[in-house]
């Protein structure tokens, strides 16, 4: 990351940090714990996606080689059928072995469902991008979250509250 967009991460925090001060009028403290709390759910998303990296098997999944394999499915599906049995099968297993896919993402990538979200996330995971560090948003949650919880924000302990 460099030096611009941490001062831009910064720039967005205090804006961020403005705003819910004005407008739910929490104390300083408050905000601060929070900011702290987004800092540590950030970090664990980055060390989640970073984990998964590390632990995926064989190549990764692309677009191409996605339809590639819908393509051939969809011919044998022509010949044998719709269910996943036979040839269908046998292409699911070679997906799953090279390209580290579950069983369900296989099927549904064999069947032409869910392609891109599929390709996304083997393109997040592979660029090690965590699905939602919008500091904005963890923010909301938390401050929803105890709201749910009927904390007060005058004495408010968050240790714990945000366990995603």
């Amino acid at each position: 990351m460099s030096y611009g967009d941490e001062r831009d991460g910064e720039n967005s925090r205090a804006s961020i940090e403005r705003l819910w001060y004005y407008h739910l009028n929490l104390p300083q403290k408050v905000i601060n714990e929070i900011s702290c709390l987004v800092d540590e759910v950030r970090e664990q998303a980055y060390m989640e996606v970073f984990e998964q990296n590390k632990e995926h098997k064989g190549y990764w999944l692309t677009e191409e080689v996605a339809y590639r394999y819908a393509k051939e499915a969809k011919i044998y599906r022509r010949i044998y059928g719709e269910q996943y049995i036979g040839e269908i099968r046998s292409l699911g297993e070679e997906l799953q072995k090279q390209y580290g896919v579950t069983e369900i993402e296989a099927i549904n990538i064999l069947f032409e469902r869910n392609v891109r979200d599929y390709v996304n996330k083997y393109y997040r995971l592979r660029k090690m991008i965590p699905n939602d560090v919008n500091q904005e948003k963890i923010f909301k949650k938390i401050i929803f979250e105890a709201l749910d919880k009927g904390k007060s924000f005058w004495n408010l302990d968050l240790r714990g509250l945000y366990n995603d």
